[in-house]
């Protein structure tokens, strides 16, 4: 294994546009078990929204759950499993982790074969590889709820490699596959609702022959989708729900506030967090962010051929659209709040889009031989490294929450009081709600799991 990873990291400093050294299968048996290898834990507890939605789930009956909107968000799909995963796993947390966890490499894996449609197939494995070890998992993975994101994530990436299919064979099934996806993205969260506009464009700038056309038919699939969607929101969540964070979203005119909580969310935050696991010196973060994503628009728009220029811009747009709504609800927040690590599991996504195009670039610009592979190396290491050191702060800071939460789950008197710092502080829960959470969680199972001492709480 050794020798095939040094084999793939000096191809990609020779710039060889070959195959992966490694088949297609162990390709994806890496990716599924990296994120399960370095991020899979079975001593933490339920946290922040994971409460919100347990308490939804304990006191209101299946059909109304399904429907329910959690703050802005409308994704019944999401409830739909996640409803079914509380009823067969009950107090056992690390279940939650681990499906997380494996949903991730899922991710990683149709991140790499989309990648590997426009980059060589080492700079793919790479990339998709330092997505799949990113640190900003644990945000993500050890949050039960935060499943939607991952399942929101997944079906994005299916319908743009359904498009990438689409380009080369247009078809009805196709285009219908397509929808399909599009539909189970933003029914398992709404992050990606503007994320579809950015389908029908990459048809557009890479759709060759006919491209026009293509791209106006996926159009009208999307439309009728997202007008099905707008009814669907209106009829069950309603106009209210959108102003839940901000009150006057649909009031007001966004201010300077909100460009700049937007540019750092969409462009900085993810070209900071390819280098660090650990959102901690906000200067830092953003003066480092707007060098580097200078370098790389530069770079691209000087050196880079049309097609990587277009597929560069669209990269920016892939993360841009989608932050706009998160923008819009939580501009009027602390601008380090732009920097959230579970928004980074998505623009991850065009961020390392724009690091490979730049690489694929220097590799061509520059000789093949030991300055570049030297280079390879270290840019890897820095990336690496940065992830590691960043791994002790997740840690203890959530293994401090799932400890207090553990204990005024045991003890629901003191949930009213201590709960708030492992609860949504918008969505407070007293003694008795926690009893209705205990008493819809299979006890059975909890106890056997704590009787094993796979939760240790400090008293």
């Amino acid at each position: 294994m050794k020798k095939y990873i040094k084999s793939a990291i000096r191809r990609l400093g020779q710039g060889q546009k070959t195959e992966t050294v490694f088949p297609i299968y162990i390709v994806f048996l890496i990716l599924l078990l990296v994120p399960v290898a370095f991020y899979w834990r079975h001593d933490l507890f339920f946290l922040w929204d994971d409460w919100t939605e347990l308490d939804f789930i304990a006191h209101n009956n299946f059909t109304t759950y399904l429907v329910m909107p959690n703050g802005e968000i409308f994704f019944p799909f999401f409830h739909l499993i996640f409803y079914a995963l509380v009823i067969f796993v009950g107090e056992y947390h690390g279940l939650f982790v681990l499906v997380n966890c494996l949903g991730t490499g899922v991710a990683a894996c149709l991140i790499y074969l989309f990648f590997k449609n426009h980059l060589s197939s080492n700079l793919a494995l790479v990339l998709s590889l330092l997505y799949a070890g990113s640190a900003v998992h644990p945000a993500i993975a050890w949050n039960a709820f935060y499943l939607c994101y991952i399942l929101c994530l997944i079906f994005f990436m299916a319908a743009l490699l359904m498009a990438d299919s689409y380009i080369r064979s247009p078809s009805y099934s196709a285009l219908w596959g397509i929808g399909l996806f599009a539909w189970l993205s933003i029914h398992s969260h709404n992050y990606t609702l503007l994320a579809l506009l950015v389908l029908p464009i990459y048809v557009l700038v890479m759709g060759g022959v006919k491209a026009k056309k293509k791209a106006l038919c996926l159009a009208g699939v999307l439309g009728i989708l997202l007008l099905s969607f707008a009814g669907e929101y209106l009829a069950f969540a309603g106009i209210k729900s959108t102003t839940f964070f901000n009150q006057g979203v649909l009031s007001t005119v966004p201010d300077y506030t909100f460009i700049t909580f937007w540019i750092c969310g969409a462009f900085l935050s993810p070209i900071y967090f390819l280098f660090g696991g650990h959102f901690q010196v906000p200067l830092v973060a953003v003066i480092f962010g707007i060098l580097l994503l200078g370098c790389c628009i530069v770079m691209i728009w000087v050196m880079g051929t049309p097609v990587e220029r277009r597929l560069g811009l669209w990269a920016l747009l892939l993360n841009a659209l989608p932050f706009l709504m998160v923008s819009l609800g939580r501009y009027m927040f602390a601008y380090d709040y732009a920097f959230t690590a579970r928004y980074v599991f998505f623009t991850l996504v065009g961020a390392m889009l724009l690091v490979g195009i730049t690489w694929t670039i220097l590799t061509r610009r520059l000789p093949a031989g030991n300055c570049l592979r030297l280079l390879a190396f270290g840019i890897i290491a820095v990336m690496v490294s940065g992830q590691i050191f960043s791994l002790p702060f997740w840690q203890k800071g959530f293994l401090h929450m799932s400890r207090q939460a553990l204990e005024c789950y045991e003890t629901p008197e003191r949930f009213a009081k201590d709960g708030r710092f492992v609860v949504n502080p918008l969505h407070l829960l007293g003694e008795s709600q926690v009893n209705a959470i205990r008493k819809f969680l299979n006890n059975e199972v909890w106890l056997k799991v704590k009787a094993e001492g796979n939760l240790q709480v400090n008293k």
